[in-house]
């Protein structure tokens, strides 16, 4: 199983937005999200930041399959629009930024 985190950063004007599109993702977005191989997928927000965590048996391959979806492109463009790059956050290029996991208490038993 590989967890992987993701972090964005939305303009503080568009978080309503963002909520809203989750409270009602679009129609064949989910099964779109469930066919590509991801098992398990989760989003918090602290403020204007935006945490996604999933689980999948291979994120890599999974990710792939879904940038091949029609409707996961669309949502990608939409959601790219509401972000923000932020140095101070992210010293990366971009707007998006992938965590692996270091410790996972699951590698640990009795």
């Amino acid at each position: 199983m590989e967890v992987m985190c993701e972090l964005m950063k939305l303009k503080p004007e568009e978080i309503g937005e963002y909520m809203e599109m989750h409270e009602k993702p679009w129609p064949g977005l989910v099964n779109a999200i469930r066919e590509s191989g991801f098992l398990e997928e989760y989003i918090y927000m602290f403020g204007n930041l935006v945490i996604v965590i999933t689980k999948s048996k291979n994120f890599k391959e999974s990710a792939g399959k879904l940038a091949d979806s029609e409707i996961f492109q669309k949502w990608t463009q939409k959601v790219q629009e509401m972000l923000e790059e932020d140095k101070n956050i992210f010293p990366i290029k971009g707007k998006l930024i992938d965590l692996k996991t270091i410790w996972n208490l699951e590698d640990f038993k009795d």
